[in-house]
């Protein structure tokens, strides 16, 4: 899912540009988070890995149906 550490940072940095006491702050970073958290999570977002995994996955698939289409491919050439 999301990386906890990038939505932390990205609350830091857009509630650093508030021009507020440091408690309002910290309750700000602390809203943004959520909402970030929130609103990202329906998104269907994907990390790197999980999205590299799928990939190589695909691309297996891909390799088997080729071989599956050339051997079909075989045997019709034999049966005619």
């Amino acid at each position: 899912m999301l990386d906890n550490e990038f939505l932390r940072s990205l609350s830091a940095r857009a509630a650093a540009l508030f021009p507020a006491a440091e408690a309002a702050r910290h309750k700000i970073e602390q809203e943004m988070y959520a909402l970030l958290q929130g609103t990202l999570g329906k998104l269907n977002v994907v990390t790197r890995e999980e999205f590299a995994a799928q990939q190589r996955v695909l691309e297996k698939a891909t390799l088997q149906i080729s071989l599956l289409e050339q051997k079909l491919t075989e045997l019709e050439q034999r049966k005619h």
